[in-house]
């Protein structure tokens, strides 16, 4: 199961938002120990399909919590723009397109609070 699909179906009514098995379950289907070798990427991926298998769907519309919330598309498009480009943003000359987004955002955000024309500094940190 891709991501996209992951996603796609937690917004679907007719799925469950989790499909619930106790940890011993869990623990005697799948072997979850962590390997002394590096794993293939196959492997890998079929780690992945298992744990969205058994994740919760946070973005279902019959998800209920008191802590977390549904899924924040805009959020999710965002990180993966952000991990698709895997930079970081320490001079214009690697980032151009983020360090200028940082730069408005925090004026914007310095405007809002009553900074005479968003005069000021600031830094966004993961």
């Amino acid at each position: 199961m891709t991501v996209l699909r992951y996603v796609v179906k937690s917004f679907d009514r007719s799925t469950k938002v989790i499909d619930f098995h106790y940890p011993n379950e869990l623990l005697q289907e799948y072997n979850w120990e962590l390997a002394d070798q590096p794993q293939t990427l196959e492997e890998i991926l079929l780690n992945c399909r298992t744990t969205l298998k058994y994740a919760i769907k946070t973005g279902h519309p019959r998800y209920f919590n008191q802590l977390s919330t549904g899924l924040d598309m805009v959020g999710l498009a965002a990180d993966w723009l952000t991990s698709a480009a895997n930079t970081n943003m320490f001079t214009y000359e690697i980032a151009p397109v983020f360090v200028l987004l940082e730069y408005v955002t925090l004026r914007k955000m310095r405007e809002m609070i009553g900074w005479p024309g968003g005069c000021g500094d600031g830094i966004f940190s993961p």
